[in-house]
């Protein structure tokens, strides 16, 4: 469990896992951070429990380095990561186990997922996305590619399928848990659950809701998931959907830039995302783009709100039901 900061919901995350059916579990919290305070003290009456251990890095390693770190504190043969928001329900792990177990091909399992909010009521549903049981690179990548499937709070993956594609989150972008997933899903079958066992908390709080240049972040992303595509041959033919997605990367960045003092990348961004994919030029963005240059700033504010609203709706982890 990744943690930083106050972590107000951290106290159910922990009590999620210890309400687990599988029993048979270790539970590694590593504070990215200086440690002590309050955060340590509200993890104090978790930590009698001997399946519990919490460490704290010393200095702020980034997201991506504090996930490696947990990866390799530990060496159970199965890993799951809990974001100190979210929760499990207490069948999770003894099903994704049995899956495992059943199918020792793939290399990690997912499912569907509830939606909560800050008072912890669930305010939606993800779509069964998948057919229960195994799905090769050529079934899944290509889909993965449009659209991000995997719901964040229900993944397990094997040890030895972090081992064998690299154990270690990129640094390279913010969503380095889709970049690995991706990885893993290039190498190894994959397994759904047709089920909704975790909850996905969408607050203000959240990384994703408060990083900026988001555009630059998934121009990188999208990039490096084209080098990806390039040393796996043969599972991605058609790439329209990744250049799509980076053309709208592009045209992200080109807002970004128009929040931004320097706003002399807003025309570069644009271009690009025309080359890319000319289709970008109807995508509501680019005008977007156009009429903040025409508006200087004045426009900032009203852009700036915008783009939360549309940004914490797109926070969902795959589609609604």
């Amino acid at each position: 469990m990744p943690t930083r900061g106050k972590a107000l919901y951290i106290g159910e995350a922990i009590s999620s896992v210890r309400a687990q059916s599988y029993a048979d579990w270790t539970l590694l919290i590593s504070e990215n951070g200086p440690g002590g305070g309050e955060l340590e003290d509200r993890l104090a009456p978790y930590l009698g429990d001997e399946r519990i251990r919490y460490s704290a890095t010393g200095s702020d390693l980034g997201a991506a380095q504090n996930h490696t770190r947990l990866l390799r504190a530990g060496d159970a043969p199965y890993v799951a990561i809990l974001h100190d928001d979210d929760r499990w329900d207490p069948e999770f792990l003894e099903r994704r186990v049995d899956f495992l177990e059943r199918h020792t091909e793939c290399g990690f399992v997912f499912s569907g997922n509830r939606e909560i909010d800050e008072a912890s009521q669930e305010t939606g549903r993800s779509e069964l996305v998948l057919s229960e049981g195994a799905h090769g690179p050529r079934e899944l990548v290509p889909r993965m590619l449009g659209h991000n499937l995997v719901g964040i709070p229900t993944v397990v993956v094997r040890r030895s399928a972090y081992e064998a594609v690299g154990a270690e989150f990129s640094e390279e972008t913010i969503a380095f848990d889709y970049e690995m997933w991706l990885r893993l899903a290039l190498r190894f079958p994959v397994g759904y659950l047709a089920v909704r066992d975790a909850d996905y908390r969408v607050h203000r709080q959240q990384v994703t809701m408060t990083v900026r240049r988001r555009g630059e972040e998934q121009v990188r992303l999208f990039e490096h998931l084209g080098r990806l595509l390039d040393a796996s041959p043969g599972i991605v033919s058609d790439r329209k959907p990744l250049r799509r997605r980076l053309a709208g990367a592009h045209l992200s960045a080109a807002l970004d830039a128009l929040q931004d003092e320097d706003r002399s990348p807003v025309r570069r961004h644009l271009a690009q995302a025309l080359r890319i994919s000319p289709a970008a030029a109807i995508d509501p963005r680019a005008p977007a783009a156009l009429v903040g240059l025409a508006l200087g700033r004045r426009g900032s504010r009203a852009l700036d709100r915008a783009r939360y609203l549309v940004l914490r709706k797109g926070l969902r982890v795959h589609l609604r039901r």
